[in-house]
């Protein structure tokens, strides 16, 4: 195997653990994040030029995911997202549980504008498959589709 995919495997190990210690620590550092993200859509894009047959929908996805890279240049976010946040409502015997989460931890890939009309289709793609999808699960997604299309 290409050392090539073996860096981008443990650039997605990285981002993986990190979302967990995200997780259990209900907080985001948004610079590191930033630099994990910006390191996996980089060897994403170096491990595409070796990648071929995809299919039709993985074409899609691919498509959307170089539009990610290529906007990450700008200084745009490309991921928002949202802690776990406790309610509480006046009364005795509220205590703070699992069962008062109003929202959730997680990370999603934002909305992102179309700059140039040139890349109008690798936009749509990006709406289509990632846009308010959850980062940790679309980008091991996309690991999967190239690592099985890597030669």
């Amino acid at each position: 195997m290409s050392e090539d995919i073996l860096i981008l495997e443990k650039k997605i190990n990285t981002f993986n653990n990190l979302y967990d210690k995200y997780k259990k620590q209900n907080s985001v550092d948004t610079i590191e994040l930033k630099e994990c993200l910006c390191d996996i859509l980089t060897w994403f894009e170096i491990c595409l030029k070796t990648s071929t047959d995809f299919n039709s929908l993985e074409k899609e996805k691919v498509s959307g995911i170089k539009y990610a890279n290529n906007v990450k240049k700008h200084s745009i976010s490309i991921f928002k997202y949202t802690l776990q946040t406790y309610a509480l409502f006046p009364s005795n015997g509220l205590y703070p549980s699992a069962s008062l989460y109003p929202s959730d931890f997680n990370i999603f890939w934002n909305s992102l504008p179309l700059d140039n009309s040139n890349f109008a289709n690798q936009y749509n793609n990006y709406k289509k498959h990632f846009e308010g999808k959850e980062l940790y699960s679309s980008l091991n997604e996309m690991f999967n589709i190239i690592k099985s299309h890597y030669n």
